[in-house]
């Protein structure tokens, strides 16, 4: 009659289980799609949200504004380069000696003016100077800019995943309640040892302290969110849906050609290299002469009268600090030597990034496979399994318990493997300048034929 009474108990409580975890009614089999399910009201990561995020924090984000008023106050140069000179004016009291001409006969009052030559294309040298730091200006921006899409990409897969584990911990907690109600039932009636009755009530208030736990990352993960955007630190977020099994990538010739065409950083030192050269050719013409022509002339101020005139021209002699030219030029032509080797070495590590990245996406899509087709659903029937026979007397409880914590550490691996995917795609779309995972596809979606073969991840 016990048992009758237990069995009669216990299947309202593993049809409820069942449903938490996603096993049909009347089947001890796992349900066909065993990923996380996708509730209705949860919020996509698309590149639709990523760029309203990213204009948002384009206007309230300091370093961004910051980098902006760089970019203006960079243009603003280039338009201040002048290609004349202003004139210099003159004016001075001439004083005869005795023995001089009479101030009445050669004048008392100099007066001139005095105007520097653009000559050997200085001012367009200097111009391309102001345009190619504008240049850079803007790249260092724009780097900033695709620099935090990606850190917005990899936030809100954080806030995913910490959403999926409090969304987890809290079926838990709803599996275990059932659970300390049967146990208790058994416990009173003589079929329950008091160490089955103690280990349930241990596990649900340890699951109670982790679902708190897992509240508060989530809560960590929002604060980190908004600080990105410069929101109140406790502006609200819905729960963020995480993202789905995606296709395979390989680390190809064209992956990486594109990726040293775009990758943000890598452009700015490239222009950086420019901006050297322009530098180094404006010093070279330093060495040359500045000439200047002007026009004197001399006045009496008794009837005001010009006494005399003239047309000067003037130039520097800058052979005397010749070795000192030379210098400068040397020295500008090796920081942009410099600038074009920082680049290349750049690049070389922008390729190694990028094989890391994908070696890395690779082993989260393995793994999220691994976890979604073979072990959950493997879990799942044992789980199925153990609540049977513990129903029946057949099994240990600490059977139940046990599968029941595999369930969970496998459904929070998959669960953290599918936004290490997530997060592995940011990088990558900012190394290579995709905007969406369509980019991505139309790049790396075929195997490589040449040593690099060898990244080639499992079929869906």
């Amino acid at each position: 009659m016990q048992t009758r009474l237990s069995i009669l108990v216990l299947r309202p409580l593993a049809v409820a289980a069942g449903l938490v975890l996603g096993i049909p009614r009347g089947s001890g089999e796992p349900a066909a799609d065993p990923s996380p399910a996708q509730p209705s009201g949860e919020l996509a990561i698309t590149p639709e949200l990523l760029d309203q995020l990213v204009d948002e924090g384009q206007s309230q984000s300091p370093a961004l504004q910051a980098a902006g008023a760089q970019t203006q106050a960079a243009a603003a140069a280039v338009d201040a380069v002048r290609r004349w000179e202003d004139p210099t004016a003159s004016f001075g009291i001439n004083s005869p000696t005795p023995r001089g001409f009479k101030a009445s006969e050669d004048g008392n009052l100099v007066y001139g003016v005095d105007q520097k030559l653009p000559l050997f294309g200085r001012p367009e040298l200097m111009r391309q100077v102001a345009a190619a730091d504008a240049a850079r200006a803007r790249l260092a921006a724009d780097s900033q800019a695709q620099a935090l899409r990606r850190d917005l990409a990899v936030a809100l897969n954080n806030l995913a995943l910490a959403d999926r584990q409090a969304r987890i911990a809290q079926e838990d907690l709803v599996w275990l309640g059932a659970m300390v109600e049967a146990v208790d039932h058994r416990y009173r009636v003589g079929e329950a040892s008091q160490v089955d009755w103690l280990k349930i009530q241990t596990a649900e208030a340890m699951a109670s302290d982790e679902a708190t736990t897992k509240m508060l990352d989530r809560d960590h993960g929002v604060f980190a969110l908004n600080r990105l955007l410069n929101r109140d630190p406790h502006s609200s977020w819905p729960t963020i849906a995480v993202p789905a099994l995606q296709p395979p990538l390989y680390y190809n010739a064209k992956l990486v050609a594109a990726a040293l065409a775009a990758e943000p950083q890598l452009k700015v030192l490239h222009q950086e290299s420019v901006s050297a050269q322009a530098a180094a050719d404006l010093t070279h013409r330093q060495r040359l002469p500045d000439i200047s022509v002007g026009l004197e002339a001399m006045q009496y101020s008794g009837d005001w009268g010009i006494r005399s005139g003239a047309v000067t021209v003037s130039f520097t002699l800058p052979w005397v600090n010749q070795g000192r030219y030379e210098a400068d030029w040397r020295r500008d032509r090796q920081r942009q030597r410099a600038s074009e080797l920082a680049a290349a070495d750049y690049a070389l590590g922008v390729r190694d990034e990028l094989h890391h990245h994908l070696v890395s996406l690779d082993a989260a899509r393995r793994q999220a496979l691994l976890y979604r087709d073979t072990v959950i659903p493997l879990t799942r029937q044992t789980l199925a399994s153990a609540e049977t026979a513990w129903e029946h007397n057949l099994g240990l409880f600490q059977d139940v318990l046990d599968a029941r914590r595999l369930l969970l550490a496998n459904q929070l691996a998959l669960a953290q493997a599918l936004t290490d995917q997530g997060a592995m795609l940011a990088e990558i779309s900012y190394l290579v300048g995709g905007r969406d995972l369509g980019s991505l596809v139309a790049l790396a979606g075929d195997p490589p034929s040449g040593p690099d073969a060898h990244l080639s991840p499992g079929s869906p």
